[in-house]
């Protein structure tokens, strides 16, 4: 495809700046519990955190396709198979932030034990778009800045998880929402 390449880059960088966005701002509406400074900023940083999740849920699958279409061949690498493992966790983990703003709302922040989930949701998701950037550094400069890493894994070999270890980390989310939601309702019960 003609435009795939200039359309990837702009993609990605719409991506990674909504991300970035996403993951600083929850880190600090996190942090305003516990510093007084930002107290008063809390509903602001929510409220952008909230919004950079979303145009990032919309930007990541068109990463995903744009990068697909502008190589020529997106099977036959390892890292290409490795970008795509790590944008489905960053939709995972901006998916999971997005969920529990949505059935909880901005008050999220208030009760320390899903404050604390919301936080990791946006960090994970945060550090799965900073790999994939810097995968996708290797792939067109041949290094990254977080090369300077001294446990950085190798990209260029590709990650294989077998059945039982992939149903295994189901399991995990699965559990984690399941968890999150009772913590959510045991809450409300004892405000009552």
């Amino acid at each position: 495809m003609m435009y795939a390449i200039p359309f990837h880059h702009m993609i990605v960088g719409l991506s990674a700046g909504a991300g970035t966005l996403m993951g600083i701002c929850a880190i600090l509406a996190w942090l305003s519990n516990r510093v007084s400074n930002l107290e008063s900023s809390k509903s602001t940083l929510d409220k952008a955190s909230y919004a950079a999740s979303i145009l990032t849920l919309v930007t990541l699958p068109l990463a995903m396709f744009s990068g697909y279409y502008s190589v020529s061949d997106p099977t036959g690498s390892a890292i290409f198979y490795n970008k795509f493992i790590f944008s489905g966790i960053a939709i995972g983990f901006t998916s999971s932030y997005i969920a529990g703003r949505i059935r909880y709302g901005a008050e999220i922040w208030d009760h320390p034990a899903l404050a604390n989930l919301q936080m990791l949701s946006a960090l994970f998701g945060l550090t799965s778009i900073m790999i994939l950037g810097s995968i996708g550094s290797k792939i067109t400069l041949g290094e990254s800045t977080l090369d300077i890493l001294p446990l950085w894994p190798e990209f260029m070999n590709s990650i294989v998880i077998n059945q039982w270890v992939s149903l295994f980390l189901v399991i995990i989310g699965v559990s984690s929402v399941i968890i999150s939601f009772k913590m959510m309702d045991s809450s409300n019960k004892s405000q009552i």
